[in-house]
């Protein structure tokens, strides 16, 4: 009997220590990510060996993380690819991890939105702080890749999702975590009120209102841009679109000034993309 557990503990021990290489190895991967075609093939290599991770690894935390890093991979292959299909079908499966997490933590995909401040307490009292953090997270990447993928369906065809997006960013609000992704909630509602026609329920004040406190809230030390870029481009153009020109050229100015080791950090490809991005814009405001 003795023998039997020590080789079942090595065998544990084993299968633990290949999960954890192969979570090494993709996120070594991951990190090798870009807007290009080597990049992108690195990032499809990641999702690869983060799923080779996932299903060798035994540690049920351990594994809701690699899950959201696996969700992570899809998401930047739907933001990286050139074919558009492809790119909806990655937001598709990083949608599909998102709802797995959720569903493995106890809450329902579809009613998530909809959770009343009484349930998400009752979340709170039974997680720890990771798993509140998890769940959070898990909320986050099912609305941003949907919007994503709402975005690339066109608003005809998706308006009916916007609930559920701006419903999971209310949700990690009341959880408490509306400061993830540098005020990712913050920054995703006001893009939607942006995105969104008047006629279909879009508020360019309220976007304004939500952009201006994800910026503030992430500024660099002693300057005046935040350490997302997507935080600066977005009000930029809210701030172009409701008139204030000026403002909005002057905070790009900023950006575009900016200190590349102070953007965020592991997240350099983003930071040259949203770079072009803003070179882009003020290219064609001035």
């Amino acid at each position: 009997m003795k023998q039997c557990l020590v080789v079942a503990l090595c065998l544990t021990f084993s299968i633990n220590i290949f999960a954890n290489s192969k979570a090494d190895e993709a996120a070594a991967a991951y990190a090798q990510r870009d807007f290009n075609e080597a990049g992108v093939k690195n990032a499809q290599n990641a999702v690869s060996l983060y799923e080779e991770a996932i299903a060798a690894e035994a540690d049920s935390l351990a594994k809701l993380t690699l899950k959201l890093d696996l969700a992570t991979a899809h998401y930047f292959l739907g933001t990286a690819m050139e074919n558009k299909d492809e790119r909806k079908a990655q937001h598709q499966s990083a949608m599909d991890v998102a709802d797995q997490i959720m569903e493995e933590m106890g809450v329902q995909p579809d009613q998530a939105p909809e959770l009343t401040q009484a349930q998400v307490t009752a979340l709170l009292n039974k997680m720890t702080d990771e798993e509140e953090l998890i769940l959070s997270d898990a909320m986050y990447s099912k609305g941003i890749n949907l919007a994503q993928w709402g975005n690339l369906n066109g608003i005809a065809s998706s308006i009916g999702k916007l609930p559920i997006v701006l419903g999971l960013m209310e949700r990690i609000e009341m959880l408490g975590y509306e400061s993830i992704h540098e005020y990712g909630p913050y920054r995703t509602i006001g893009r939607i009120n942006f995105k969104l026609p008047k006629l279909l329920g879009g508020d360019l004040d309220k976007s304004e209102q939500y952009l201006k406190d994800a910026y503030r809230k992430t500024l660099v030390k002693g300057q005046r841009y935040s350490v997302n870029g997507y935080n600066n481009i977005y009000l930029a153009e809210t701030l172009y679109k409701r008139g204030k020109e000026t403002k909005a050229i002057e905070l790009l100015d900023y950006f575009l000034a900016a200190d590349p080791t102070t953007l965020k950090e592991n997240s350099e490809p983003e930071n040259l993309e949203a770079l072009r991005v803003a070179q882009e814009l003020a290219d064609d405001w001035k």
